[in-house]
This record gives structure tokens, C-alpha cells and sequence, in this order.
């Protein structure tokens, strides 16, 4: 485990390995790195792999009085693969993680390969403010299913199991504070995301854009998809976590994406 400390934040980078050149998988609002975890044996086979934890989420504490943006963010994993001795990376991001990974992306640009933006906030529609401002709320087994369950289209997939989950990460010190401060500039992230995207699009950056046809929480929005270009994965009966609903189709795409990159 490496740790990076920032003015403002701190964010851990965990090194799963693999082969291949260096790939770092950012999680979205709510979630920490084992969101992943049905991906990684996949993505092992082609990369050299890093997940991490955002402020707030996970391992990664949350500084009291920081003001969060997904430029703070992005300086912080900076610092941290600096500390990691990591040079180049594919990245990809999911939703906050999507949003954090694009303005990465276009902050340092001789940082990143490729860019995979999976459901990403910025790139959709806008997220509704009743799931980010409801989720570091939730107290209850049954409301937290439901609301859980927006993020799927196959609603079994928020089962009781993962909602005592959430709970139980919700109860962590600090952890609702945290998800609340970043709930409330979840509006000013995706501007920011929206305007580096395009910016990565006029770079040229390779860039896969992952998507959840049934996505209702940030749902598909087709002028922002055209206007950041790239190759473009539509998942039918698939909702806000292709990575998790369409696990099996996601492992087939995103290798072969990462496989076809130039050395």
C-alpha cells in the first residue's frame, strides 16, 4: 500500500499487479477500490494494475474543512503515482471516478495513455442530486435497498448483503461527512469533467466511453458522447455499474481495447 499526503487530501493506491504497462482504476461516489475486484483478473492478464481509494471513501481519510473538486482530487492521485514511482498509466474511472480521470487526463497529459470512462459524471446527463445527497444519509436496511437499487437494472443485484455493506462503511468516522461535502459540489465536478473531456477529445487521447443502457442514475447523453468521440461501448439491460452488472462484457472489451494501444 502507498500512501500520499496533499495540502488537502490523501488518497492510498493499491498495486494488485499483472502484465503489461501500468493501469489505475478509480471508483465512483459511494464506492472504494473493490469495486473492481470481478474486473482485476482480467485486466491482469494485459496490465500491471493499481486501484485506489478516494478522499473520503475506503482507506483514504477526509481533511477536515477541504473544499473537494475533481482537481484536487486529480492532484492528489498525481502526487501519489509520483510516490509510487508510477510514471504512465491507462486509467479508468467510474461515474466520480470518470469525472476525476478525465480532468487527470487534462492536467497531465504526459501522465496518461489511454483513458476508459465508464458511466462517467460530466459525460451524461446530469446525476440526480436526490441519490448523492440521500445516500450519506441512510440509516435504514430497506431504504438503502431501494435506493441501491437504482443502480441496476437486474434490482436483485441490491440485495440485503450489500446494503448492510453500505451501512457498514457509511458508519465509518468521518465517512458521512465526507460523501455529503462531495455530494454538494457533484454539480461543479461534472462541469469541471464535462470541459476536460473535450479537451482529451481535441488531444486526441485514446479513449474508450463505456456506457449502461438502462443507466438511470446518470443516464446516456448522446451529444456529449459524440462531442468526446473515441470507441464507444453501449450495454443493453445494464444499469450505473456495467463493471459489476455486465462483468463478463466488460472483460472482453476493456483487454481488448488496452491490447490494441500502441507500446
Amino acid at each position: 500500500m502507498s500512501t500520499l499526503s496533499s495540502a488537502a487530501f490523501e488518497v492510498r493506491l493499491h498495486h494488485s499487479g499483472g502484465n503489461g504497462a501500468p493501469l489505475l482504476l478509480v471508483h465512483g461516489f459511494g464506492a472504494d477500490r473493490r469495486t473492481f475486484t470481478a474486473n482485476q483478473p482480467a485486466l491482469s492478464a494485459v496490465a500491471d494494475v493499481w486501484s485506489l481509494d478516494l478522499p473520503g471513501h475506503g482507506a483514504s481519510p477526509w481533511p477536515e474543512g477541504a473544499t473537494p473538486s475533481a482537481a484536487a482530487f486529480a492532484d492528489a492521485i498525481l502526487r501519489a503515482l509520483d510516490t509510487a514511482g508510477v510514471e504512465r498509466v491507462d486509467m479508468v474511472g467510474h461515474s466520480l471516478g470518470g469525472a476525476v480521470s478525465g480532468v487527470f487526463a487534462a492536467r497531465y497529459p504526459d501522465r496518461v495513455r489511454s483513458l476508459t470512462a465508464l458511466a462517467a459524471s460530466g459525460l451524461g446527463r446530469p446525476v440526480p442530486r436526490v441519490f448523492v445527497e440521500t445516500l450519506p444519509t441512510l440509516t435504514d436496511v430497506e431504504a438503502t435497498e431501494h435506493l441501491l437499487q437504482r443502480l441496476f437494472v437486474r434490482k436483485s443485484l441490491a440485495n440485503r448483503r450489500l446494503a448492510l455493506y453500505m451501512l457498514d462503511e457509511l458508519e465509518k468516522p468521518g465517512r458521512r461527512a465526507a460523501l455529503s461535502h462531495i455530494a454538494s459540489e457533484m454539480t461543479a465536478i461534472s462541469a469541471e469533467a464535462d470541459a476536460a473531456f473535450r479537451a482529451v477529445a481535441e488531444a486526441g487521447l485514446p479513449r474508450l466511453v463505456v456506457w449502461g443502457e438502462g443507466d438511470a442514475v446518470n443516464p446516456l447523453d448522446e451529444e456529449r458522447l459524440a462531442a468526446v468521440g473515441g470507441e464507444r461501448f453501449v450495454i443493453p439491460d445494464t444499469g450505473h455499474l456495467p463493471h459489476v452488472e455486465a462483468a463478463i462484457a466488460v472483460n472482453r472489451r476493456l483487454p481488448a481495447f488496452l491490447a490494441g494501444l500502441p507500446a
